[in-house]
């Protein structure tokens, strides 16, 4: 990316005002240098580090020492620091102070361009040349506007005393493409603030038949809730010979006030997107449901069944004896399928354990006096949605195809100019000519002497055969 850095021209004086003095802090190229240079190392250490991961995760990757460091320095979440915000506020800033500083120079110089110049003035210039044309100098204008209009895309004439005064030139906005640039960089820098803002990123997870209307956000403790509800009407997947996955597609309905408004299926790299935030098919997994358990108090043999909610406590009938089951594993210790029970009986202190699920017999199968087999249970799948919200992407979107046309706009079309003064001659006509561009020098010099060879070999059409 090419910037155009306006040059720090601060004029240090006694009479100078704070105004003054903050306008020349912004409008200094060293702040420009130094800011830059921040984003680009802050920048690197954003890619290093993994963004908006867990503590935890953070403190099994790097150690306790560095992950202070790093929340000390809020680099596990940097994009939304508030001082990576002040560096792009700050930076935008300086653009803005450093474009409107040179734009009164780039106008003043677009319009003294459209001057007429006299001859001598013409020959003053770096690059002019004097032809003589057998022809009047009505006609020579003639002819010379013909040729003017097949390389220029503006020609205008004056005339005075007999005397005929021409400007012609093209890729006029090209000296703009600069400031076009700086636009492109500061729609970029809103879009990023807005997103920092405003955006989210977090997940969810729901099993099959349920639904979930909260966004769990990668920073800790943060949940956000949300407008509907996403509903996993079914989840599939697929599996390729080896048995890692091919597939997996969530068939998911939103539902606004309980009735369902609109249906999408979501896969890897396709997602969906509802009321601006996008929905990326992201992991899924497995959990039991309907799950059957028989207790039997191993002390009077009596016996019940239950049957247990994954993850909800309840409390035994009969009795004021709470059970939950916590967790479950496909297998435990080779032993297969298991679930983590937790069970509070009344005037005893709580207990937990492993119960193995296909092995009625295992003799750990007990918690608190109950033998607790798993009679039945099934299991169902649950997807896991990245979910993603950001309002400034549009403002990215839109900076970056302007910078593309900006740069192409800026590099590649230079402001070609030139004047040319028709007075009379010894042959008849006398063509004062000098050109300049703003860039491309070398090239332009070549077109600038060819058009004068042009100019100094035209015929008259009378003398055309």
């Amino acid at each position: 990316m090419m910037i155009h850095f306006c040059k720090s021209a601060v004029i240090m004086t006694q009479n100078r005002t704070v105004v003054d003095r903050i306008y020349g802090f912004f409008a200094s190229m060293r702040l420009s240098l130094f800011l830059f240079g921040a984003l680009a190392i802050t920048s690197i250490f954003g890619t290093l580090i993994p963004q908006e991961i867990t503590s935890e995760q953070r403190l099994r990757q790097f150690g306790p020492k560095l992950n202070a460091l790093i929340e000390l320095l809020d680099l596990g979440d940097m994009y939304h620091s508030w001082w990576f915000r002040l560096l792009l506020i700050l930076l935008s800033a300086n653009l803005i102070v450093c474009s409107m500083r040179r734009l009164p120079k780039t106008l003043k110089a677009l319009r003294a361009g459209r001057k007429m110049m006299t001859p001598s003035r013409i020959e003053k210039m770096h690059l002019h040349g004097r032809v003589e044309l057998p022809t009047s100098p009505q006609e020579s204008k003639t002819l010379i506007s013909n040729l003017l209009s097949s390389r220029f895309t503006k020609c205008v004439w004056q005339q005075q005393e007999g005397q005929y005064f021409a400007v012609a030139e093209k890729g006029r906005w090209g000296r703009l493409g600069v400031y076009f640039v700086h636009l492109s960089v500061l729609l970029v820098f809103a879009g990023a603030l807005v997103g920092s803002l405003f955006g989210f990123r977090g997940f969810m997870t729901i099993p099959e038949k349920t639904s979930e209307s909260h966004v769990h956000l990668r920073r800790e403790g943060q949940v956000i809730p949300l407008d509907f509800e996403v509903r996993c009407d079914k989840f599939t997947v697929a599996f390729y010979d080896n048995g890692s996955p091919k597939e997996f597609r969530s068939d998911v309905s939103i539902l606004v006030d309980g009735r369902v408004v609109k249906q999408a299926a979501i896969r890897v790299n396709d997602p969906f997107t509802f009321r601006g935030i996008n929905f990326y098919q992201s992991t899924y997994g497995s959990q039991p449901t309907n799950i059957v358990l028989k207790l039997e108090n191993v002390s009077n043999g009596k016996s019940q069944q239950l049957e247990v909610p994954f993850r909800q406590p309840i409390t035994i009938p009969g009795s004021k004896d709470r059970l939950v089951i916590m967790d479950y594993a496909d297998n435990i210790g080779n032993f297969g399928p298991a679930f983590y029970i937790g069970m509070a009986r009344e005037n005893q202190e709580p207990d937990s354990g492993w119960i193995v699920a296909k092995q009625p017999g295992f003799h750990g199968n007990r918690l608190d006096g109950l033998r607790i087999n798993v009679l039945k249970y099934a299991n169902s799948y649950y997807t896991g949605l990245e979910v993603k919200k950001d309002p400034g992407v549009w403002l990215i979107y839109l900076g970056f195809v302007l910078m593309l046309l900006s740069l192409i706009f800026a590099l590649y079309q230079s402001h070609r100019r030139v004047w040319l003064a028709l007075t009379p001659g010894q042959k008849g006509t006398a063509v004062h000519i000098a050109g300049n561009t703003n860039k491309h020098a070398l090239a332009f010099e070549k077109d600038f002497q060819q058009l004068v060879h042009d100019i100094e070999n035209m015929k008259p059409d009378s003398q055309r055969t």
